[in-house]
């Protein structure tokens, strides 16, 4: 497990060009995103004000006035309502996206299967093939539909938090920073760990997969030969190297998560602690367009704001393995579409014939006599009639040079 994990941007480039007739619905997308992320940074500030501003005045009030408070929360409603609706926009036009994509792929990839040759389906199992169709596309429909919006979210979320945390207070921020750092090294050492995974699980899947089917089409010769157990072996080793990679990808993939939701509570704790003591003793507290005194609203804002600003780092290192994972997949997709398709040089073909007076001559309907017709170089047509018998004169024939398949083969049918 030595090799490196890399983004294979050669498949990258030529899934955006079956991507690009949607461009128009993906800044939609974008724009939807954005308004997004803006409602949930802005409901996050917001309830700084909301504190400071209506609630704490009206605490020690013997009659007070909840009008305010309640046109604050409407506010906050609305804001929170616009951030739904265009989180279901973009998921929906997203799934729109990957399945018409995908529709598009599927449709290139059989018209493309139709004209390989013979050899390629002598080379290839047809459970590899198989494969191609179901989890390689698969991995490509969550990686369009959810990796790369829920990627491009987390980013946007980041930037926005982080100016907003700067915003509240500085030395808060740098606590953040602080946690953040340890939190990049361990998704690093585990991301490592689980991309080498997560691509071996998907070969062995496909592997897997090719026994299995291999298995169900030659169930009549292995029940003849009494291979039964033979079968079952070959099946729990290739089993076996699935379920080891599978484990180890998903193990380290499911760990990253708890790890840092675990760092996330720690930094929480610590904000809190930090922000209270700060307040408590009137330290001047550093915001982004000067000094201020630390308030209970400041405190609950930063606090959202930091928990909402660890979730989306872990969400871009689980989305990055999708991406891994499903440009692996589309890398088996778009290699199988750039095999060399068969050409047919033949210049004899067979046809139907009658024969009158002695002559053949073509026609359309089937008469039951055939006819391998030859077209001269003058144009004229010539008619060698079928005769049914075939003979191989020591006949070797190979794709490979190394790997001989008939070998010195005679026979007469």
């Amino acid at each position: 497990m030595n090799q490196k994990v890399k983004l294979d941007t050669n498949s990258l480039k030529q899934l955006l060009l079956y991507l690009k007739p949607y461009r128009g619905t993906l800044i939609l997308v974008t724009l939807c995103i954005v308004l997004s992320v803006v409602a949930s940074t802005t409901s996050a500030m917001f309830l700084q004000t909301l504190i400071d501003n209506y609630i704490v005045p009206l605490i020690g009030i013997e009659n007070p006035i909840y009008t305010d408070l309640i046109n604050a929360l409407i506010i906050i409603g609305i804001i929170y309502l616009l951030g739904t609706i265009s989180t279901w926009i973009y998921n929906r036009q997203m799934v729109t996206i990957a399945q018409k994509t995908l529709k598009n792929i599927r449709d290139n990839m059989f018209s493309k299967m139709q004209n390989l040759s013979i050899r390629y389906f002598d080379t290839n199992t047809n459970g590899d093939i198989m494969s191609l169709y179901t989890n390689d596309i698969d991995t490509l429909r969550q990686m369009i539909s959810q990796a790369i919006p829920q990627l491009i979210s987390s980013i946007f979320s980041i930037i926005a938090i982080f100016f907003c945390m700067i915003y509240i207070s500085v030395w808060l921020t740098i606590v953040v920073c602080i946690t953040l750092f340890f939190i990049l090294k361990i998704i690093k050492m585990v991301s490592k760990k689980s991309n080498i995974y997560f691509m071996e699980q998907q070969t062995t899947l496909a592997d897997l997969d090719s026994y299995i089917e291999e298995m169900i089409n030659g169930q009549k010769v292995i029940k003849i030969f009494c291979r039964e157990d033979r079968a079952k072996e070959n099946f729990q080793k290739y089993n076996q190297v699935w379920e080891k990679n599978s484990s180890k990808a998903n193990g380290y993939g499911n760990s990253m998560t708890p790890i840092v939701n675990v760092l996330g509570y720690i930094q929480y704790i610590i904000i809190a602690i930090l922000g209270a003591y700060i307040s408590i003793k009137g330290i001047t507290n550093i915001g982004l367009f000067g000094t201020n005194a630390m308030t209970l609203g400041m405190i609950a804002s930063f606090l959202t704001l930091s928990r909402n600003f660890i979730n989306p780092i872990s969400q871009i290192s689980n989305q990055f393995n999708s991406i891994i994972i499903a440009l692996t997949g589309s890398s088996r997709i778009f290699n199988f579409m750039s095999e060399e398709c068969e050409t047919d040089d033949g210049y004899i073909t067979l046809v139907n014939v009658i024969e009158e007076n002695g002559k053949l001559k073509e026609c359309e309907q089937n008469t039951s006599i055939w006819a391998w017709k030859n077209v001269n170089s003058d144009g004229t047509p010539t008619y060698t009639k079928l005769q049914g018998n075939i003979v191989f004169d020591h006949v070797n024939f190979s794709y490979t040079p190394e790997k001989s398949i008939l070998h010195d083969i005679t026979l007469q049918a």
